[in-house]
């Protein structure tokens, strides 16, 4: 996965055409290349891959990722410097964007990026750490305007105040749904394990909820719940009708419950029993077992299967825009419909990042709650 990520990275430096500039919105996009990027990106690469030889494979497969997900943040960098003397040259309605080469470098920096942390799977902070550097370089380089002439940052300055809302909203729905799956999931899992009478029917519903497509089952809620609003007058004054949050939140608890009841059951099903009946034997009581016993030692897994729902619905989030829920899907439907796609970057670009963020914060937190007797067996194993 790694040499395939670096031969992308290799090929992405060479090729023509890092930039593309528009004279106008609508008109044919023409190649700019970057050639003193290219130059800078391979001496780089050639520095991290040399470290193997004086490095340990934990600090070279560290520094391979770090690389890897820096070189696309310095191509953004140079990206906006040029994009300035590119747009003045062109017209005063210039568009310049990222084109092949720059999408590339990102894609093959996703790969490395993605190898290195399977490399260092048992160092869960490294890890995250490998996510979180480049997308916070990012930000830093985002915030301090240097991109302001790219096309993607002239539809953000146009829709600055709108982009904001729709972020909020698309991280409560999400957010909202994870935290109420967490509720709902966690404890089917714990019943599901202690009745096989119920494990069936429980995995029965939720498996079957994860095979409905996410349009689909938005499409399914918005009868019944139109029914509801009309029947019962204070459902609608809190804002639950046919369309809007309420079938998208509704749709995205559903979905949420299969990897966090699954992975509930499966944590509680492999402690050993003779550690539950040590802990009985101690006088503790059923509900002392499952509070100071069971649920510490199975809450690394359980946190994994919040982990996977969250990350699903970050994503998943983005088809309720067209239910009326809003979110960043709103500027990814409205670019489509306008074959704007510095638009649809708009909208899709940051739901890419928070899905990162939101794996990389959850795989900390895995981390730091992991009770250390459970890391040292790891590490042992």
């Amino acid at each position: 996965m790694a040499i395939l990520g670096m031969a992308i990275m290799l090929f992405s430096l060479v090729i023509p055409g890092f930039l593309s500039v528009k004279e106008t919105r609508i008109s044919e996009a023409l190649p700019v290349s970057l050639g003193s990027f290219s130059i800078i990106g391979l001496v780089l690469l050639a520095v991290a891959s040399v470290s193997i030889f004086f490095l340990s494979y934990t600090e070279h497969s560290f520094l391979m990722g770090i690389v890897a997900g820096l070189v696309p943040v310095f191509g953004f960098f140079l990206a906006g410097s040029h994009a300035v003397s590119i747009a003045s040259a062109t017209g005063p309605f210039a568009r310049v964007s990222p084109y092949t080469g720059l999408w590339l470098l990102l894609l093959a920096g996703y790969i490395v990026v993605f190898a290195a942390r399977r490399r260092l799977k048992d160092k869960k902070v490294l890890s995250a750490l490998l996510v979180l550097i480049p997308i916070a370089s990012f930000l830093i380089v985002l915030g301090s305007g240097h991109l302001k002439e790219l096309a993607i940052m002239k539809e953000y300055a146009n829709r600055s105040d709108r982009f904001l809302e729709e972020t909020a909203r698309h991280l409560t729905i999400a957010g909202g749904a994870v935290v109420a799956g967490v509720i709902i999931g966690v404890p089917l899992g714990i019943v599901a394990n202690r009745s096989p009478k119920i494990e069936k029917p429980v995995f029965g519903v939720v498996n079957f909820i994860q095979t409905i497509p996410s349009i689909a089952l938005f499409g399914l809620l918005i009868a019944p719940l139109s029914y509801l609003s009309r029947s019962l007058p204070f459902l609608r004054e809190i804002g639950i009708t046919g369309v809007g949050w309420a079938p998208a939140m509704i749709a995205l608890i559903l979905y949420s419950l299969l990897p966090i009841v699954r992975n509930t059951y499966s944590s509680l099903k492999v402690i050993p029993v003779d550690t539950v009946e040590a802990a009985r034997a101690m006088g503790m009581s059923r509900l002392q077992v499952l509070g100071k016993v069971e649920i510490p030692i199975s809450l690394p897994v359980v946190l994994a299967g919040v982990r996977t729902a969250a990350v699903q619905a970050v994503g998943n989030t983005t088809m309720a825009a067209l239910i009326g829920a809003g979110g960043l899907g709103v500027f990814v439907f409205q670019g489509l419909g306008q074959a704007a796609m510095d638009l649809v970057l708009l909208g899709a670009l940051p739901i890419v990042a928070l899905a990162l963020i939101v794996d990389s914060l959850m795989q900390l937190l895995i981390a730091i709650l992991t009770p250390r007797g459970l890391v040292s067996e790891g590490a042992d194993d």
